[in-house]
């Protein structure tokens, strides 16, 4: 049977990253929230005597050696079923990869829970959300169907909040990455930060120095010319994640349209995305 469904991209809306704990993993507050900038993947899943995973259009971003994270849902799901299959995995990709936008944690989740429905729902949610911890930390926030959540610990404990929807303007220097582990071990170096973030949601005009997220102080941001123009409109930026990719949210489309002149003027070496909040009354998730 074939499927295609779209994994969408989240940014973090503040990220408070506390110190590293006894099992190596750093405990985090933070509201994830979805946006529509998504990847398609198409899947074609067949009952199978034995288990077969096949992926195109992951060639250009899967480094050499590793296994696509899509692949280890694939196996993941296997083991904990006892289900074998063939899974033929074509995958559009447009969510930039190492941005800190989730995309490789939103495709792997699509493809669990494409599995589980496939299957008749023969796992529960909670081994979903078992199994979703295992692949990443980000993966559970995509099984959990939310739109916006409050989370914590490694980003497994979830609270849904109420969407937001606002106008947003992704920047990404071209070929510009940021491993999460060398992110963290950098983060390691500053020896104390605050854990506090604030209840949401508060009025757009107040994100600003509210809704930190600690990653940003290696991003070197300031020091980009393209930065000081950016700050000369009302918008909240941030980083997402860990990084790479910059957001802005703005108040308004005027907004947005004022900042596609300047660009648009600019020559300037970087990707950018005009996309929006993900908020109920905008979309639906294919897969739930």
């Amino acid at each position: 049977m074939k499927y295609r469904v779209k994994a969408y991209a989240k940014v973090n809306i503040g990220l408070r990253v506390l110190p590293k704990r006894e099992d190596g993993y750093h405990p985090l507050k933070t509201y994830f929230h979805l946006i529509d900038l998504h990847d398609v993947i198409e899947i074609d899943i067949e009952d199978n005597k034995n288990l077969l995973v096949k992926i195109l259009g992951n060639e250009e971003y899967l480094e050499e050696g590793k296994v696509d994270l899509m692949e280890k849902a694939c196996l993941l799901f296997f083991e904990e079923s006892k289900k074998t299959f063939s899974a033929f995995i074509k995958i559009k990709k447009n969510i930039p990869h190492q941005a800190g936008l989730g995309g490789g944690s939103s495709d792997a989740a699509s493809v669990l829970l494409t599995l589980n429905k496939h299957f008749n729902n023969i796992l529960s949610k909670d081994k979903i959300d078992q199994m979703a911890l295992s692949l990443g930390s980000d993966v559970p926030f995509f099984t959990s169907g939310y739109f916006a959540a409050y989370a914590e610990g490694r980003g497994e404990i979830l609270k849904e909040v109420e969407p937001l929807s606002y106008p947003l303007v992704l920047l990404m220097k071209r070929g510009d990455k940021m491993s999460t582990k060398e992110a963290f071990k950098e983060l390691d170096k500053e020896l104390t930060r605050s854990d506090i973030i604030p209840s949401w949601p508060l009025p757009l005009s107040s994100w600003k120095g509210a809704f930190i997220n600690d990653f940003m102080s290696l991003q070197n941001l300031p020091k980009e010319p393209l930065y000081k123009t950016l700050s000369s409109f009302s918008a909240y930026d941030s980083v997402s994640g860990s990084g790479s990719a910059c957001f802005l949210v703005f108040p308004s489309e005027e907004e947005v349209e004022k900042l596609s002149i300047i660009l648009n003027q600019l020559e300037i070496p970087y990707l950018i995305f005009f996309t929006a909040f993900c908020c109920k009354t905008l979309l639906k998730v294919v897969v739930s």
